[in-house]
């Protein structure tokens, strides 16, 4: 063989190993995504009391108002990441409340509309981040944009009951 055939050759195998590498790292990690979002899609506050309480995680509640550029921000950006959807998909049952929502909600019984379920919540600014406990008793609550990264160190420093035994600065050790 000559050795622009060898070449050729080479380059088409080392071609195709990089092709077959490459797709079943993609494949990889869609699988791996699609595990993720199996399990993140945000359900009715009913659905999440029932569910909180048989699969013993906790409940993130996102209140907030289409209008609201920050909650656009945090649905577009922070919701879609990677990391965040772990963290939500390993340790909460996710509920989506809008503060103007007319559309009913059932606190343990009590009919309500998410704008009253807002109000009973005493929420004041959006986005507002609620944290519930398996059995439907709010943790805590973080007002605000929160950036990807801070947002998934919350979720986990929640989540993992972190926040039990030391301070958030702590757990992410800032200053």
């Amino acid at each position: 063989m000559n050795v622009m055939k060898l070449s050729a050759l080479y380059f088409t195998l080392f071609s195709l190993i990089s092709v077959v590498m490459l797709s079943s790292t993609a494949l990889a990690q869609s699988q791996s995504m699609e595990a993720v979002d199996r399990n993140i899609n945000p359900v009715s506050l009913e659905e999440a009391l029932k569910a909180a309480a048989r699969e013993e995680k906790k409940i993130l509640i996102d209140v907030y108002a289409e209008w609201c550029p920050y909650c656009q921000r945090m649905h577009s950006n922070v919701y879609t990441s990677e990391e965040v959807l772990k963290a939500i998909s390993e340790y909460f049952i996710w509920v989506k409340i809008n503060v103007e929502s007319p559309s009913p909600v059932s606190y343990f019984g009590t009919e309500m509309t998410e704008s009253q379920f807002a109000s009973a919540l005493e929420n004041e600014s959006v986005p507002t981040t609620y944290f519930l406990n398996s059995e439907g008793a709010i943790i805590g609550s973080q007002p605000g944009f929160i950036e990807t990264e801070v947002f998934a160190a919350l979720l986990t420093f929640v989540g993992s009951d972190a926040y039990l035994e030391q301070s958030f600065q702590e757990y992410t050790g800032r200053r």
